[in-house]
């Protein structure tokens, strides 16, 4: 079932505010727009399944999208958090038979867009420009990978969980929400939620942040700084 001319405009719309798609003329966005679908899932509700055959890749309208693996012991580790204006699995295209690496599930309610990865590689044959904008987005997403890798094998846990609250904070300021659950979180820094609680105890006992359930505030940077191993 196709989408309704109303649907069509409001995907047209949200992918322009993607740098995947706002460089697109308008014969080359409406060949895009003409196959996607906008998807509305509920919390707790999947989107792919590891394993499973790529035939689509997304952009995220509204909510925010969980991309995790579990062990053969059920141990989850979160790869990365999706939140709006960001595109997902669009890098399995150019693989020959591809299987989505992770799952993927709406962790409140949420909104995508899902783009046909064979369509969108017919596109790509037609207008090759797309094909650079798209290794400029894969680049910058490796980098923040590496950046990730460098974390987990140079820093310490106390490392991490500081330097994380020094992001959060650059991002939201010193008084913020944790918009995410703790053991989530944990499972970014790839820490077990246990630790991760003691590590928060310990900034706190520090003087370096003041927590009350999910509200954060930050008391002294230059702690924070010193826990993280800036300074």
């Amino acid at each position: 079932m196709s989408d309704t001319p109303s649907t069509a405009t409001e995907i047209r719309n949200q992918l322009l505010h993607s740098p995947l798609f706002s460089g697109l003329d308008d014969k080359e966005l409406d060949e895009i727009v003409q196959r996607a679908h906008l998807l509305d899932l509920q919390e707790g509700q999947s989107l792919f399944d590891h394993g499973e055959p790529v035939h689509h890749f997304y952009f995220v309208v509204d909510g925010l999208i969980k991309l995790y693996r579990q062990s053969p012991s059920g141990q989850e580790k979160i790869i990365e958090l999706e939140n709006p204006g960001q595109t997902f699995a669009e890098a399995l295209m150019f693989n020959d038979q591809p299987v989505y690496p992770v799952s993927a599930i709406a962790m409140k309610p949420s909104r995508v867009i899902s783009i046909s990865t064979r369509h969108f590689r017919e596109v790509l044959a037609r207008f090759p420009e797309l094909s650079f904008r798209i290794m400029g987005e894969l680049s910058l997403r490796l980098h923040d990978l590496i950046k990730e890798i460098d974390h987990l094998s140079l820093m310490t846990g106390r490392n991490r969980v500081a330097a994380y609250f020094l992001d959060q904070a650059a991002l939201k300021g010193d008084d913020f929400h944790l918009d995410i659950p703790k053991h989530a979180i944990a499972s970014m820094l790839s820490l077990q939620p246990e630790s991760f609680s003691r590590l928060l105890k310990e900034l706190a006992k520090r003087g370096a942040i003041d927590i009350q359930d999910s509200h954060i505030r930050i008391l002294d940077q230059d702690e924070l700084r010193r826990a993280a191993g800036i300074i």
